[in-house]
């Protein structure tokens, strides 16, 4: 992500594909050099989002700039994450580690709170749950760690709401308590709300970045907002709080899924934008 504020510019990058090749592949089609990067943020600890950055950090040591660092949404970014089917098999989601990330040379910063990111952009911190249709993926599940280590299972829920008693090794129900989002104040338009995958809703994560900053104007709704494998009638409730919020533009992405795309295109043409793969959107005053 570039923004510029008068002469000054800043580079964000916001997650890192599946594996190392996809993430300089598409480096190198979208002519980014990590290097230059003032900051980078990961959205949450599944592997299509960060697979590709325990590479680039140490590719980075010695060429990125000084103090380079990572802004994550809370400590369960770096637990092992599951996902279990229904016929009961269990796919591992991968658990990126922290130590490792910080050995190669990257500053790591647990933003729980909303954190102003390069001066430019900030993060949403932790995403409240204020709708009361929209879920965290059933499938979902963390692994708990240790007592009173990072993956204790008791500090992934909200304080007094379950009792929770979990083995080191359990697998509990995710509910990506430090999952955050990304945004812009854009001047003249409005906010620019990114949603990696919007396991937190994607309503909860809009409201929560109009809350944090006070300001009410959403110009653009971009990212994933993870309804695919949901029923109609919680996409038809999504594209409705939508519609209350009214952005000038929605640009759905990634685990959106078609059904809401149709949704959209069905209930807000107007403001419905499609990307595909290496799209440039450009937002200005």
């Amino acid at each position: 992500m570039e923004s510029f504020r008068g002469a000054e510019e800043k580079e964000i990058l916001l997650d890192f594909a599946l594996t190392p090749r996809a993430l300089t592949n598409n480096c190198k089609g979208l002519k980014v050099d990590p290097a230059t990067a003032d900051a980078l943020i990961i959205s949450h600890g599944h592997e299509d989002h960060y697979g590709g950055l325990p590479d680039l950090a140490q590719a980075l040591q010695g060429r990125a700039k000084p103090g380079l660092t990572l802004y994550a949404g809370g400590r369960d970014t770096f637990c092992h994450r599951w996902v279990v089917q229904p016929d009961g098999n269990k796919v591992d989601y991968g658990e990126l580690k922290r130590d490792e990330l910080e050995a190669r040379g990257l500053k790591v910063v647990i933003a729980e709170e909303p954190t102003v990111v390069a001066g430019h952009a900030f993060t949403s911190g932790h995403i409240a749950r204020i709708t009361d249709f929209e879920m965290s993926p059933p499938a979902a599940r963390l692994e708990a760690g240790a007592a009173g280590s990072a993956c204790d299972a008791t500090f992934h829920f909200p304080p007094g709401t379950v009792k929770l008693e979990a083995k080191p090794g359990d697998l509990v129900k995710d509910i990506f308590w430090g999952e955050h989002a990304t945004a812009y104040n854009v001047k003249g338009r409005g906010l620019v709300v990114i949603s990696s995958c919007g396991h937190a809703g994607i309503i909860n994560s809009v409201r929560q970045i109009q809350k944090s900053t006070g300001i009410e104007k959403v110009h653009a709704v971009v990212g994933g907002w993870h309804l695919a494998p949901y029923p109609d009638e919680l996409i038809a409730k999504t594209v409705e709080a939508m519609k209350e919020i009214n952005p000038d533009y929605l640009i759905p992405m990634h685990c959106t899924g078609l059904r809401t795309i149709m949704a959209i295109q069905r209930e807000m043409p107007e403001k419905l934008i499609m990307p595909s793969t290496g799209t440039r959107v450009v937002f200005g005053a």
